[in-house]
């Protein structure tokens, strides 16, 4: 099947939908958090798919408008997008759990107090995270690690949108690629405020959790507003080149003497001379 200009804007318009639909897992995890005993946790998961479904399409309609536009660094950018967010991810998780490991046998002894009798319980989730209060400090530096890749990672996407802006002339896709960047500015201004918040005792972790939903709504703005840019691409019309006009051959008279060629009013030859035949 031939892939289009058209099927390539859909991939990247749906994508973006996905993307923007899947958002709603972290809001659905969330609540699960603060209302443990209500069972939405199967709720998170098809959204989750779906945003793994959407990355791919989107990816997919990059890769078609990068060819099509025959600039490969709209897919590239894009790419490297991925590629970053996916080393903060893994990079974040090895930190965070080589800390928590450090921190493991503290956290544990003040969460389940071991006494002959008592069968073990498993803590609530908020729980587990006030008693990781008094460490928080030793995560501050993993949170900076992630803040300082994932803008790294965000500025390739915000690179790839202002090329195909530029490409397309679609302006929306600059103003999402600026809403991606407001949106890790903003996670990275959240995280610094409840870690101070944290550290100098003022809440608990799990007392504000809820601030994480600030920049949620932000990434959720920017896909929303990288769905109506590709919904707005055209094709551009293409005008068929005038078709150039032969110009009418000039008449000439021939000398009968030397045989050169003449303007039509000549009166003598310009190359012998002679009179010319009126």
């Amino acid at each position: 099947m031939r892939v289009t200009f058209e099927s390539n804007r859909l991939l990247g318009g749906i994508g973006a939908l996905l993307m923007v639909v899947s958002s709603i897992s972290s809001f659905v995890g969330l609540a699960q958090f603060f209302f443990p005993s209500a069972r939405i946790n199967l709720i998170g998961a098809p959204f989750g798919l779906l945003g793994l479904v959407g990355l791919i399409l989107f990816m997919l309609g990059m890769n078609g408008l990068a060819n099509y536009y025959r600039h490969k660094a709209i897919f590239d950018n894009a790419l490297y997008w991925i590629i970053t967010s996916i080393v903060a991810v893994v990079v974040t998780a090895v930190l965070a759990v080589a800390i928590a490991f450090s921190v493991l046998s503290s956290v544990i002894s003040t969460l389940v107090p071991i006494t002959p009798g008592t069968p073990p319980t498993s803590p609530p989730a908020s729980a587990v995270l006030d008693a990781l209060q008094p460490y928080i400090s030793y995560f501050i530096p993993v949170g900076v690690v992630a803040f300082a890749i994932g803008v790294i990672a965000i500025v390739f996407l915000m690179r790839a949108f202002n090329l195909l802006a530029a490409a397309s002339g679609v302006k929306l896709f600059r103003t999402a690629g600026l809403m991606f960047l407001a949106g890790i500015a903003v996670a990275g201004a959240v995280g610094l405020l409840t870690a101070l918040l944290i550290v100098t005792g003022v809440v608990t972790v799990s007392g504000v959790l809820s601030l994480t939903v600030v920049s949620g709504f932000v990434f959720l703005a920017a896909w929303a507003m990288a769905t109506t840019a590709f919904f707005r691409l055209r094709a551009p019309t293409i005008i068929p080149a005038p078709q150039a006009v032969a110009p009418a051959p000039t008449q000439v008279k021939y000398c009968p003497h030397c045989g050169a060629a003449n303007q039509l009013d000549a009166a003598f030859c310009v190359r012998c001379g002679e009179k010319l035949q009126t």
